[in-house]
C-alpha cells in the first residue's frame, strides 16, 4: 500500500471513529467488568510493572490505559494515544475523576508516534492494530518508540463467527438493513481482520519484533437473559449508523437482536463466547 492510499485510509478510519466517540463515552461505564476481563490477559502479557514508562495505543474510552496507569504507580507513567481525540473526551474524564496524574493524552497516529527512539519499556494497545491500514508498519513503530528488551502486547478479536456477540448483530442487522457491505457506517469486518491463527504473529514479525508469540484466549460467561448486557455493545456498533436512520430503523434492528439472544436463552442465562488473540514481541537488544 502506497503513502497517498495510507493516508486515505487512515483519514478514513478517523472519521469513522470521530463519529463513534460520543456513543462510546457513554456506555463506557456500563462496559466496565468486560473491559476488566480484557484487560486481564493483555496486562499480563505485557508484563506491566510499577514504574514503567508505558505507551497505549488506540485508548478510546480509556482502557486498558486508566488501569494501566493505576498498577505503574506514581514513579511510572502511562501515554494514552488515540486517533480520534473525540474518543479520549471520556477517558481524560474519568481519569480526573480518579485522580490519575501519571497518565498524558495526546492525537496521534500509531503509524507516525510522537515519540522519540526508546523512550518506552512497554507498547500496549487492545482492539486498535486491526483498524490499521498497515499493521506491519504499525509494530514497527512500536518497536522504534521501545527501549532495546521492550515488549509490545497486541489484542485483537478472533474469528468472528467465534464470539457470539457478533454472530448475533450480524444476523439481525443484515435481516434489517440488508447486506452489510452496502450500509454505510457499519463495519463488521474489519473489527476481525486480525483474528485468524497466525495474522498476528506475521504483522509482529514483519515490524521487526523478535520473540513474537501469539495466544487465544477464550471466555464462555453465562449473562442473565433479563439483563442489558448487549445494549451498550450495540450502541457502540450501531450508534453511528442509527443516528441519521430513524426511530423505526433502530427499534427493528433492536428488536431483532433481542429476538436473536432469545433464541440462544438456556433457562435464565444466555451462554456466550468469546475469542480474543493476543500477541507479543521484543525490540531486540542494541
Amino acid at each position: 500500500m502506497d503513502t497517498d492510499a495510507i493516508r486515505r485510509e487512515t483519514e478514513l478510519v478517523r472519521a469513522d471513529w470521530a463519529g463513534r466517540g460520543r456513543h462510546w463515552d457513554r456506555r463506557a461505564d456500563e462496559i466496565a467488568e468486560q473491559a476488566a476481563r480484557m484487560n486481564a490477559p493483555l496486562i499480563e502479557a505485557a508484563d506491566i510493572a510499577p514504574g514503567q514508562q508505558v505507551c497505549d495505543i488506540a485508548t478510546g474510552a480509556g482502557e486498558p490505559a486508566l488501569s494501566v496507569a493505576a498498577l505503574v504507580g506514581a514513579e511510572g507513567r502511562v501515554f494514552a494515544t488515540d486517533l480520534c481525540p473525540e474518543m479520549m473526551l471520556g477517558a481524560r474524564r474519568r481519569a480526573a475523576a480518579q485522580g490519575l496524574g501519571n497518565i498524558t493524552f495526546r492525537t496521534a497516529d500509531m503509524l507516525a508516534l510522537p515519540d522519540a527512539e526508546s523512550a518506552f519499556d512497554r507498547v500496549i494497545c487492545r482492539f486498535g492494530l486491526m483498524f490499521c491500514p498497515t499493521p506491519a508498519r504499525a509494530a514497527a513503530e512500536a518497536r522504534r518508540v521501545l527501549k532495546p528488551g521492550g515488549r509490545v502486547a497486541y489484542l485483537v478479536w478472533g474469528p468472528r463467527e467465534e464470539t457470539t456477540m457478533f454472530v448475533v448483530f450480524v444476523a439481525a442487522a443484515e435481516a434489517v438493513l440488508g447486506p452489510l457491505h452496502s450500509v454505510d457506517d457499519i463495519d463488521l469486518a474489519r473489527p476481525f481482520s486480525l483474528g485468524a491463527p497466525g495474522a498476528l504473529t506475521q504483522a509482529l514479525a514483519d515490524g521487526g519484533l523478535t520473540e513474537v508469540e501469539e495466544s487465544e484466549v477464550r471466555f464462555a460467561p453465562r449473562v442473565p437473559a433479563e439483563a442489558p448486557f448487549w445494549q451498550a455493545q450495540f450502541d457502540m456498533t450501531f450508534g453511528r449508523a442509527l443516528d441519521g436512520a430513524g426511530e423505526a430503523r433502530g427499534r427493528a434492528l433492536k428488536e431483532a437482536v433481542a429476538a436473536g439472544f432469545e433464541r440462544l436463552k438456556d433457562g435464565d442465562e444466555v451462554p456466550m463466547d468469546v475469542h480474543v488473540r493476543i500477541g507479543t514481541g521484543v525490540k531486540p537488544a542494541d
